[in-house]
């Protein structure tokens, strides 16, 4: 009787255990929940590790690596040189892995008078009293002080009036030029420069700001309405539109000519997305912009409907170069099923261990100080050819890699299956293979960050105008973006740029529009005839003479029509 008594309480309490255990559960999914949305409700920041905590992960690294060195140095585990020549981390950051340095200093003090070459000078000539008065008589001037001030002009639109005089024929003086009376119609009029958009009331530079302001400079369109209207031209939002659609007509095919060259010819393309807004009936719908930095020729704003494998496999179809993302599932149709290479992005890596020192920091730190050591080596060889960096990668990044397998291998077992350090562990075991590919390829990046920075300007633009309007101005983001972005890239000024391919691109061949790509843009203008030259040119830069002269066409003057004076 006691036994079966002894039974049934023990099953009471196994039940109450049970029950214990998945109170446990769910009270740790709660913790997990919370931490989430706490991690969410952060402002973003600067990744940045404690330099002190650095150096102490890694004097435990080269402990451990030595320890394991002096137990079995015929292991095929056992440590393969390289580390103990290293010095330690921290001392001037991590550069692109996100260590804060306070050893870099931007210059400060007095500019050089070469720092105003750039500015329009004006003159100020200052004359004692005294001299202005006796109107120099009896005053030699025997030297002068100079000094140099930053003043403001307020910048302005202007009023570009184009006089298109006409003239009518006297017979006499067609005979004096030696002309036949049947040469000329009666009344002749000039053509209107091929710079100038017939019918449009903006000259393309009046466009060209109002994109660089909103793309670039993220300045939405009613803000630039206030600006203009203090300037003294009230430029209403519907008519910014209007520009922006016509100058969106004229360059979108040069955006698709950079796609298509970079599926063709890129050895490597880092892509990285975010959400897009879009205003709907009753709330807004999401898009996703992708970006593409197809090596150092081209960056690529591409927008589609949803995150998925097909809409990625569509954007790269026929692209068979190595492809540098993030983990994300989307990507991994590119390597399954069409043969292009993954690699691995090492600032992704870096941020999970980084979010576990909060957890587990001493073993986080360790880790941090490896991948540092990683980043110190590609600051070292970022100037180097592919074959000098692979060298040197091989050479001193392997075995740090090498190293931060074994440290793995320590610490996976006894990691809470539930922290962030096992998902820092996970991550990397799964990314494993990728992670170490710029050790097989020197031409490839060890990180993706420059993908992240061509998608900040549309993190800060949804902060300026929350979303976009409809599916169209998600188009314009896209096509001025890469155009402003891919100028950043080749040092190109995007409002010259931009002022210059509007003049031209109406009257360029669309099955070259690759050459009017900020890529071949240089090369493009030193092959442009004197007639081209004269389309791109501001008109306030071309000699009033020349106007006179037809640029474009087949002749220099034509007959008077009703349309031609609207235009």
């Amino acid at each position: 009787m006691r036994l079966v008594e002894v039974e049934a309480e023990i099953f009471a309490l196994n039940e109450e255990l049970t029950e214990a255990l998945k109170l446990v559960e769910l009270q740790k999914a709660d913790l997990d929940r919370y931490k989430k949305a706490i991690q969410d409700a952060r402002p973003n920041q600067p990744e940045r590790a404690s330099k002190d905590q650095l150096q102490l992960g890694w004097i435990r690294i080269l402990a451990f690596e030595s320890e394991a060195a002096n137990d079995d140095d015929t292991s095929d585990d056992a440590p393969s040189g390289g580390l103990e020549g290293m010095p330690p981390p921290g001392g001037s950051g991590d550069g692109e892995g996100g260590e804060g340095s306070k050893d870099k200093r931007h210059a400060h003090g007095r500019r050089g008078a070469s720092d105003f070459n750039n500015l329009p000078c004006q003159e100020i000539i200052i004359d004692p009293p005294e001299v202005i008065a006796a109107g120099g008589v009896g005053y030699r001037l025997i030297s002068e002080e100079t000094s140099r001030r930053v003043a403001f002009r307020p910048a302005s639109y202007i009023n570009l009036v184009s006089r298109r005089r006409k003239w009518v024929r006297e017979s006499v003086g067609l005979e004096l030029a030696g002309l036949a009376e049947q040469a000329l119609p009666p009344v002749l009029i000039g053509d209107l420069p091929d710079s100038q958009w017939p019918r449009f009331m903006a000259e393309p530079s009046a466009v060209a700001n109002i994109i660089v302001t909103k793309y670039g400079d993220i300045m939405p369109l009613n803000r630039q309405e206030t600006i203009s209207r203090r300037h003294g031209f009230a430029l209403s939002r519907a008519t910014q539109c209007g520009w922006l659609g016509e100058a969106h007509k004229a360059l979108y095919r040069i955006v698709g000519a950079m796609l298509v060259d970079a599926r063709q010819h890129a050895h490597c393309i880092c892509t990285d997305a975010t959400t897009a807004p879009v205003q709907a009936v009753g709330g807004t719908a999401r898009r996703n912009i992708f970006v593409l930095l197809a090596d150092d020729d081209h960056v690529i704003f591409r927008a589609t409907r949803a995150h998925t494998s097909a809409e990625v496999l569509k954007l790269l179809e026929g692209f068979e170069g190595t492809v540098l993302a993030d983990a994300h599932k989307v990507y991994d149709v590119l390597f399954r099923d069409h043969g292009m290479t993954e690699s691995g992005c090492w600032s992704h890596m870096r941020r999970y261990f980084w979010k576990a020192t909060e957890t587990e920091s001493q073993r986080a730190y360790e880790a941090l100080a490896l991948i540092s050591q990683l980043f110190a080596v590609e600051r070292e060889c970022a100037d180097f050819t592919p074959e000098e960096r692979l060298a040197t990668r091989k050479v001193r990044a392997g075995p740090i890699v090498d190293a931060l397998d074994r440290w793995v291998a320590r610490h996976r077992d006894d990691a809470d299956p539930r922290g962030r350090l096992r998902a820092a562990i996970t991550y990397y075991d799964n990314q494993r293979e990728a992670l170490r590919n710029f050790l097989r390829d020197g031409r490839v990046s060890i990180h993706n960050n420059a993908s992240e920075r061509e998608l900040r300007n549309l993190v800060l633009g949804r902060d300026a105008w929350k979303y976009f309007a409809n599916n169209t101005g998600v188009k314009w983001y896209c096509v001025f973006r890469s155009l402003i972005a891919s100028c950043a890239l080749h040092d190109l000024n995007p409002q010259t740029y931009l002022e210059q391919v509007l003049r031209l691109a109406p009257h360029w061949p669309v099955t070259r529009m690759l050459e009017l790509s900020p890529k071949h843009w240089r090369h493009t203008v030193e092959l442009l005839d004197e007639t081209q030259r004269r389309i791109i040119a501001a008109p306030w830069d071309l000699d009033p003479a020349t106007l006179a002269v037809q640029v474009g066409g087949d002749g220099g003057a034509k007959t008077v029509c009703d349309d031609e004076e609207a235009a």
